[in-house]
């Protein structure tokens, strides 16, 4: 049987926080791959008319593997952490450590393509300010798992 109930306001915000990265990766990522320019029209890539041609199609590849990889590690991470299981703790190290990596991808990727005097979307405001927000969240709930690694069971039958 599994024990829900009572998790910690900071379990319910990470799961929050996966559920929410779920759905923003798969609109913004999932279906950039087989219709980028719908996705970039949300906001949600660069449009094509403002990139290289080379970066769209790395962002598509980008897409796929985020759709490969962070898809499931956000769902086991969901399920593991409601249900209290070790695992789910692990599943979500994973996710943010990706949710570190790709805003730190991302504003390199800036700074090269300037440097190389590639045609990139220009940096915005909010390209710095929302993946420095995911990045502090991902560096707080990697942080408060680790200190509260004691609230989920190592094994599944509960024990």
């Amino acid at each position: 049987m599994t024990r829900t109930s009572g998790l910690p306001l900071g379990v319910w915000i990470i799961i929050i926080f996966h559920i929410f990265s779920l759905v923003i990766w798969f609109f913004g990522q999932s279906v950039a791959v087989v219709d980028y320019d719908k996705v970039a029209s949300w906001g949600l890539q660069d449009p094509r008319a403002l990139v290289d041609p080379t970066i769209v199609e790395v962002n598509r590849a980008i897409g796929l593997t985020d759709t490969i990889v962070m898809l499931p590690l956000f769902i086991v991470a969901v399920i593991g952490l409601f249900r209290r299981r070790f695992y789910g703790a692990i599943a979500s190290w994973l996710a943010f450590g990706m949710t570190l990596y790709w805003p730190v991808m991302f504003w390199c990727s800036q700074y090269f393509y300037s440097a190389a005097g590639i045609n990139h979307a220009p940096t915005q405001l909010s390209t710095i300010i929302i993946p420095g927000a995911l990045f502090l969240i991902a560096c707080w709930g990697s942080w408060y798992l680790g200190r509260n690694r004691g609230l989920f069971n190592e094994h599944s039958d509960g024990r």
